[in-house]
């Protein structure tokens, strides 16, 4: 074993040599993930828009666009499994893709690997992995008219702007729902660019603001949502007689979709994720362990082994069979970044590489409540406190006793969950609060973890053990994707009149053994104190990992 390790070691580093000095650069990519290990797992690419993803050239014709050139580059990286534009068309605006969504259309596949085939919207954002967008423009477009005497653009600037703010709402509808089928694709919006450049001088300023109006109300839309913008005027712009050549028309030239395949790749080289983020895990074990576990790398050949590296820096080798590695000894409140790469026995090292960060807590400072010493959940609410789950008060004292509040409640799940709002809260008794607890209120009603009655939260009055364990359950659909199901019904007599959420968050936090009735009895209608819930959220933050 120890001399395995030992030429395991100079493979690994020979192969590293070879790859970042004897290999030109611009081969290594597609050399290495051809021939060498990898995790990269080719896409499924769905384009969806207006003429641009069809393919309409600067002479009015079908041909190629933007999505076909990004396409083959893919495809000769090797990293395409297959491409789809057949839901594009000309003419779209940003109305038509949401009404395509909403009605789920079919199309014919137009694109590379699944010819002859056709799909319904909602199952082709279900297989992609990449989606592109270009859509908007026919939405301004349709209110500017060129007076063919003057040459002079022609529009109302008030219904133009309103139509540059509808198109920013729908793009927020369509990412919305794209997400809302899909949420782990990688979606990129195109942003346009000027359609008019042979236009007078005196007319490009306001061609400009009004392109930049357009740009900005998409990149509004996409606010909240993981899609990356993918900017394209300044590179038309530099050479638009090239790229725009036929002044008639607004369409690319089939270099000026070139470009903007180029761009698209640029920003994929630069975000998109093409090792799968499971690929690799890092979890804390303890307060200075990260314990990495990592899926296989693949290779026509055979895998001698794997390095492991912290903060880009070799800390560790193991051989191909061991998928697993402990980092001890890291220091408090630290970030730390993971990869491994992989090595066959050509001596040829993985490129794309998975990768992982943990970040290690903060030193505690010890907690002294000095109403907890001898309380039975003083424990619980350490732990607590440590997590940042519940805090103190400022006299130095936690209340264990005191009873806990519905807003209070709520507070204490969001911070667990760490979830953020992108709206605000609907409750009308909420006003008073902290501009903090009013956003903690507002991303637990946006996440279905809190319901009101008639707008009000009712932040004030206790919260009962019956509420708390439906919040509870709430957070377990929230963060596994779908609801727990008790294997039996809760063995208290007392909930039978319950509906059935309440009767099976009830009988999940039993099943956890979370909560304990007494004398046969769940006692739902009771208050919550602090000490008790400390107790619950301790016991229950191992069923939310």
């Amino acid at each position: 074993m120890i001399r395995f390790m030992v030429k395991f070691r100079f493979v690994f580093v020979l192969a590293l040599i070879l790859q970042l000095v004897a290999l030109p650069l611009q081969s290594r990519a597609a050399e290495t993930d051809a021939n060498g290990p990898t995790w990269v797992t080719p896409v499924n690419y769905l384009a969806l828009g207006d003429s641009l993803a069809f393919g309409i050239s600067s002479d009015g014709l079908p041909g190629k666009g933007y999505p076909d050139f990004l396409a083959e580059s893919l495809q000769e990286m090797e990293k395409l499994s297959s491409s789809n534009k057949g839901f594009a068309y000309p003419g779209y605006t940003a109305p038509d893709v949401l009404q395509d969504l909403r009605d789920n259309v079919t199309k014919p596949v137009v694109g590379i690997g699944q010819e002859g085939k056709k799909f319904e919207l909602h199952q082709a954002i279900q297989q992609a992995n990449l989606i592109t967008i270009s859509v908007g423009a026919n939405d301004m477009l349709k209110h500017i008219k060129i007076d063919p005497a003057t040459g002079a653009p022609q529009f109302d600037m008030a219904q133009i702007t309103d139509a540059i703010q509808q198109v920013g709402m729908e793009y927020n509808q369509i990412l919305k729902a794209i997400y809302e089928i899909n949420p782990n694709v990688q979606v990129y919006v195109m942003g346009y660019y000027n359609p008019f450049p042979t236009l007078a001088a005196d007319y490009q300023p306001q061609l400009a603001q009004l392109l930049a109006g357009l740009n900005g109300s998409i990149q509004a839309g996409m606010q909240g949502t993981p899609a990356v913008f993918v900017p394209t005027s300044e590179q038309i712009a530099k050479d638009f007689k090239t790229y725009l050549p036929n002044p008639a028309n607004i369409h690319l030239s089939e270099a000026g979709y070139k470009v903007v395949a180029d761009e698209f790749g640029k920003q994929l080289e630069a975000s998109y994720s093409w090792v799968p983020k499971d690929a690799l895990t890092a979890k804390l074990k303890g307060d200075d362990t990260a314990t990495l576990t990592w899926k296989p790398a693949v290779d026509t050949k055979k895998i001698m082994g794997y390095g492991i590296y912290m903060n880009e820096e070799l800390i560790g080798q193991v051989g191909a069979d061991v998928l697993t590695y402990d980092v001890p000894n890291l220091k408090a409140n630290t970030d730390y970044q993971f990869k491994v790469v992989a090595v066959n026995e050509d001596e040829v090292a993985s490129t794309e590489n998975p990768k992982a960060k943990v970040t290690t807590k903060a030193t505690p400072t010890p907690i002294v409540f000095k109403d907890i010493q001898n309380h039975w959940a003083k424990s619980y609410i350490e732990k607590a406190v440590d997590a940042g789950i519940v805090s103190g008060y400022s006299d130095g004292t936690f209340k264990p006793d005191q009873t806990l509040t519905r807003v209070q409640a709520t507070s204490i799940i969001v911070r667990t969950l760490g979830l953020k709002p992108t709206k605000p809260a609907p409750f009308k008794d909420i006003s008073h609060f902290s501009e903090q607890i009013q956003s903690e209120v507002a991303a637990a009603s946006q996440y279905g973890i809190v319901y009101g009655v008639n707008g009000e939260l009712k932040p004030n009055d206790p919260v009962t053990r019956a509420q708390l364990a439906a919040m509870l359950n709430r957070t377990y659909t929230l963060v596994n994707g779908k609801p727990y199901v008790a294997k039996a019904p809760a063995p208290y007599k007392d909930i039978s009149g319950y509906g059935t959420e309440a009767q099976n968050s009830i009988a999940m936090l039993h099943e956890f053994g979370v909560v304990n009735g007494s004398n046969g009895k769940f006692l739902p209608e009771d208050g919550t104190t602090r000490g008790q819930a400390a107790k619950i959220l301790v016991n229950y933050a191992k069923y939310l990992q």
